[in-house]
């Protein structure tokens, strides 16, 4: 009994360690990249470069790419696109490569911290940046204002439905999306309760009142698609739910097959034509 109440004791011990661990590094957890520090690297040839200065003294980069044709005569809808936690603007510009070659603009945004982006990332704060980027995408006079969507990756997607209950956003995108952070960490078996910041996605996708695609991979280790099933479910009608067999967190493993089923989506949605 002695060595029960030992061990009983030790696990304790070892629990609350662990649980001190986790709240002290959650912050690397969830913004990896901000850890890397500044790399300086030019906008690419054809982005419009848009620095935000926002209130409480960052500074955040975004890239703006415009489809041939668009101009005040001809006005295009545009997309925002929020990447995940562990990637950069540039590691994800075939989207801009994609979007522009159907007609859309697509703003890349930057997070706090992220490369030349100066501040400190955080949940209110991407927040803020992401209706302050909205505001001035949709002020360009080549934009059609009235289809502007937003499209997001695992973190990204939950920034990118945070905007779309913030603005009047024409359609949603989710891509391995998860609930939230606190059901996030219960995935790898951590307490919830420990989660500093909720990046709820069930309450954002209850306060916007548009069409949402959410798209998952079968095989996802790192956000299980079961949380893509329950967020379609909250959304109803205004879901749809695509799961790709055999694929993990990085979607697209096609761009053939995503694109035909973003176009789809957009097209019902009324965002393009």
């Amino acid at each position: 009994m002695k060595w029960l109440r030992i061990s009983a004791i030790l696990l304790v011990v070892a629990t609350l360690v662990g649980c001190v661990i986790v709240s002290s590094v959650q912050r690397e957890f969830i913004y990896p990249n901000a850890a890397e520090g500044p790399m300086d690297r030019p906008p690419p040839a054809g982005a419009i470069q848009h620095w935000l200065d926002t209130a409480d003294g960052a500074r955040v980069e975004s890239w703006l790419f415009l489809p041939p044709g668009a101009s005040v005569e001809t006005l295009v809808p545009a997309v925002i696109f929020f990447h995940g936690n562990s990637d950069y603007i540039e590691t994800k510009i075939e989207y801009a490569e994609f979007y522009t070659s159907e007609g859309f603009a697509c703003l890349m945004v930057e997070y706090r911290g992220y490369r030349r982006s100066t501040g400190e990332p955080g949940e209110s704060a991407l927040r803020a940046d992401a209706v302050a980027f909205y505001d001035w995408i949709a002020a360009r006079p080549e934009i059609d204002r009235s289809r502007i969507a937003v499209h997001g990756h695992s973190l990204g997607a939950a920034v990118a439905a945070g905007l779309a209950g913030e603005r009047p956003v024409a359609a949603l995108v989710m891509v391995s999306p998860f609930r939230s952070l606190p059901a996030l960490f219960g995935r790898y078996g951590l307490p919830g309760a420990l989660a500093r910041e909720d990046f709820d996605n069930i309450a954002s996708i209850e306060a916007y009142a548009g069409p949402i695609l959410i798209v998952h991979g079968e095989k996802d280790e790192i956000a299980p698609v079961r949380h893509a099933r329950q967020l379609a479910e909250k959304a109803r009608e205004r879901a749809t739910l695509l799961i790709y067999p055999g694929v993990d967190h990085d979607v697209p493993w096609d761009w053939r097959v995503f694109g035909r089923d973003l176009m789809d989506f957009y097209r019902a949605a009324g965002v393009a034509s």
